[in-house]
């Protein structure tokens, strides 16, 4: 029984996150150079709480591997942020001031992750009025901004390793690399496939690439268009502001 109350309280929890965090984060995504006045922003947390928000920003440097999964190592020597932490009252703002300070002699660009952790908690209540159902759940909300440390002129070079195949679930399938110096955003590239009709676009949201949407330089990624059934065809992507990725020759 305390199994399914726990359950449904988790439920709820997620069911209203939104709602329930309160507090929001502006820039989610930005770009920073690797010294001088572009390699400083400002992160602002908005408190619309009716209490104190209390939280912190840790750095992490971020690496994909080609299924997309990330993993997050700490690198509190590559920023200085200020304050470190705060407790922000009701309806107010804290603007914390990001300055990369790590090596300033990039060869290629690089995805770190400046995460805003809530460190106090917000208590839900069981709407159920049952002795049994007396519970609480405590949860904390926390919002990854991403930082692209690189120099203004390093860009993207999307090359398709392997090109769209039939999977065995149907769905075509391929292999994306990034052979330039810039990081890639894949959220915000154009995709599409060519075949011996012509060319169709390829809505972004029905691109499968993990969970990393970045493609650092020299990585691969594997690609699955999951709406698409197998079929022969060429995969073109166009990095935002980038070439148009295409198989090698």
């Amino acid at each position: 029984m305390k199994a399914v109350i726990r359950a449904g309280l988790l439920a709820a929890a997620l069911a209203c996150a939104g709602t329930l965090s309160a507090y929001s984060v502006q820039p989610m995504i930005y770009t920073l150079a690797p010294t001088g006045t572009g390699a400083v922003t400002r992160l602002t947390v908005a408190n619309s709480r009716d209490a104190v928000l209390n939280v912190e920003v840790e750095p992490y440097r971020v690496v994909a591997d080609e299924n997309g999964k990330r993993t997050f190592t700490p690198a509190p020597e590559d920023f200085v942020i200020f304050p470190p932490q705060s407790s922000i009252p009701p309806d107010r703002n804290q603007v914390f001031q990001v300055r990369y300070t790590g090596p300033a002699d990039l060869e290629t660009g690089r995805t770190y992750v400046l995460r805003v952790r809530q460190t106090n908690t917000i208590e839900l209540a069981s709407q159920d009025t049952s002795e049994a159902a007396n519970s609480k759940l405590s949860m904390s909300i926390n919002f990854n901004t991403t930082a692209i440390v690189q120099p203004r002129a390093f860009e993207p070079n999307l090359v398709v390793e392997k090109n769209l195949a039939p999977g065995a679930d149907g769905a075509l399938h391929a292999r994306l690399r990034n052979d330039g110096r810039g990081v890639a955003d894949l959220g915000r590239a154009s995709w599409q496939v060519v075949t011996a009709t012509g060319r169709e676009d390829i809505p972004v949201d029905t691109v499968k690439y993990g969970d990393a949407v970045f493609l650092d330089p020299g990585a691969s990624r594997e690609i699955i268009l999951g709406n698409k059934p197998g079929a022969n065809g060429r995969l073109e992507v166009r990095p935002a502001g980038g070439n148009r990725g295409r198989a090698p020759q």
